[in-house]
């Protein structure tokens, strides 16, 4: 018996639905492990944060207003990059107005990803120069930079020199702010970024908004306000004083 001949472009038809075939087999193989496996764990990570999300009504926190965008305004100097607020909610907490929301960012260019970080803010009665007090370094620019670049100063505390740097325009401004008292209750809580931003301190965290992390953060925040020198805001301080 002869072979039988097939044609040069019947041979090529038949491996490419052969290698078609390969790959639907396999897409359908990763579609099924995945709603095996993976979707049913986003599925209670997505139901574990919404138990957490829940409940904001019974501290007296409302959908509110940015006034002026300065929420958002603080969100792009805390996490260097615009974004936009979601659940923003206000309230209140021993006399000061607090906001808190999520700032959402996009990241990477052909397959952009969407981060999710949240802001806790409190009210101060003045403005008051930049201050970060933050796990990361200041950032060089790699660039003549267009604006005054933050330094970083060392306090006289080593236990708080190891957890955080602290950085404004002017060391003279950090030291007054970072009193040993002011030292101390920072240290006393759990470890948080904070910037302050004209009159809103702001706790900055690169995760979504949740309950009860509000309710950790917005004492720090107002302890902070509260052991503020009044030669600070009499000195650096613009606009009204309470």
């Amino acid at each position: 018996m002869h072979a039988l001949d097939v044609p040069t472009w019947l041979d090529a038809l038949v491996g490419m639905q052969m290698g078609a075939a390969v790959f639907i087999g396999f897409a359908a193989l990763v579609g099924w492990v995945f709603a095996k496996l993976v979707s049913p764990s986003l599925d209670r990570e997505a139901a574990k944060l919404a138990r957490l999300q829940a409940g904001a009504e019974r501290y007296g926190w409302q959908p509110g207003e940015d006034t002026g965008g300065r929420l958002a305004a603080a969100g792009a100097r805390c996490f260097e990059d615009d974004g936009e607020l979601r659940r923003l909610l206000v309230g209140e907490y021993e006399g000061r107005r607090i906001e808190m929301a999520e700032f959402v960012t996009v990241e990477g260019g052909k397959l952009p990803t969407t981060v999710v970080n949240n802001l806790v803010a409190i009210e101060l009665p003045a403005g008051l120069p930049e201050l970060r007090i933050s796990h990361d370094q200041v950032t060089p620019p790699s660039l003549p930079p267009l604006e005054p670049v933050l330094q970083t100063s060392d306090t006289e505390s080593d236990a708080f020199n190891q957890r955080y740097f602290a950085a404004s325009l002017d060391p003279r401004y950090t030291s007054a702010m970072l009193h040993p008292r002011m030292i101390e209750w920072l240290l006393a809580h759990p470890p948080q970024d904070l910037r302050l931003v004209g009159n809103l301190l702001v706790a900055y965290t690169p995760k979504p908004w949740t309950v009860p992390h509000t309710l950790a953060t917005v004492p720090l925040l107002s302890g902070i306000v509260d052991r503020i020198p009044p030669f600070v805001l009499k000195d650096f301080g613009v606009g009204s004083v309470s």
